[in-house]
């Protein structure tokens, strides 16, 4: 789903014994002319749990909008059409990149491109698979655990031991080494094991980038309607400064029976 402006969703998903209660914000932001971020919340039927999607147009070449949009679709159906949604994540990164290499032949070879991070949970477990710098955190006992890498100049050079982070000379943020583009990219696949309280969050670099994984756990990792603390995380990022479009898409792990907004 793409926005103008902002766009708020809530639903809820069981896996299971467990309540998963999932939401979504999404901003233009303050700089932006068009919101260029697409995601999707996808309940999975007969309690198997439910898919996150996430998806960051890259905003320098034109079509970055319509590529993010694209991704999201092709990967979600992909991930519904998985017999086991977590072997699944494997497939949907492989056919969003496909479509959006269709895509660039339908406008004459144009470089346009996306982020992308999935996250299938089911059976006590998330699977996710990221290309780019958009993340999953897992929020636990209010601390944020970075379950993904970035794929950017900065995030290798600083892996490889080149660079400290937030040095003068560090190259930009936003420097992509990976993204859907249409040509061969691999994808990176990670699995967390999931328990009551959890909150897996996904978000782009409008999010995580003012913010950081902390005021992140702070902000979203309380107690509340889940779709109000997302809310709250992104009047914070744009309230810090963010330069971008704001995107965060989460999924609440609680018992069956409890109140997921009484923590």
């Amino acid at each position: 789903m793409v926005t103008e402006a902002r766009d708020v969703q809530a639903t809820r998903a069981s896996d299971g014994g467990l309540l998963l209660e999932l939401a979504a914000v999404s901003d233009r932001g303050t700089v932006r002319a068009e919101n260029q971020d697409a995601w999707s919340l996808v309940p999975l039927e007969a309690g198997r749990g439910c898919l996150l999607l996430l998806a960051d147009g890259m905003g320098g070449h034109a079509g970055g909008r319509e590529a993010a949009v694209l991704a999201v679709r092709h990967a979600a159906d992909r991930l519904r059409e998985s017999a086991d949604p977590h072997e699944g994540v494997g497939e949907a990164g492989a056919s969003a990149n496909a479509a959006i290499a269709e895509l660039r032949r339908d406008h004459g070879g144009a470089v346009m491109g996306t982020t992308l991070v999935v996250a299938a949970v089911s059976a006590g477990r998330a699977t996710i698979g990221n290309v780019g710098d958009s993340r999953a955190y897992l929020l636990r006992d209010g601390s944020a655990s970075q379950v993904t890498e970035d794929h950017s100049v900065l995030a290798e050079a600083i892996r490889a031991g080149h660079l400290e982070s937030g040095g003068a000379g560090d190259p930009p943020r936003n420097l992509l080494t990976r993204a859907l583009t249409g040509d061969p990219v691999d994808a990176d696949r990670f699995s967390v094991e999931l328990r009551a309280g959890d909150v897996l969050l996904l978000c782009c670099d409008g999010a995580w980038d003012p913010l950081g994984g902390e005021a992140l756990a702070d902000l979203v990792g309380g107690a509340g309607p889940l779709d109000g603390l997302l809310t709250r995380a992104c009047d914070a990022a744009l309230e810090a400064g963010s330069r971008d479009n704001v995107t965060l898409v989460a999924c609440r792990v609680t018992e069956t029976g409890a109140d997921p907004e009484a923590r």
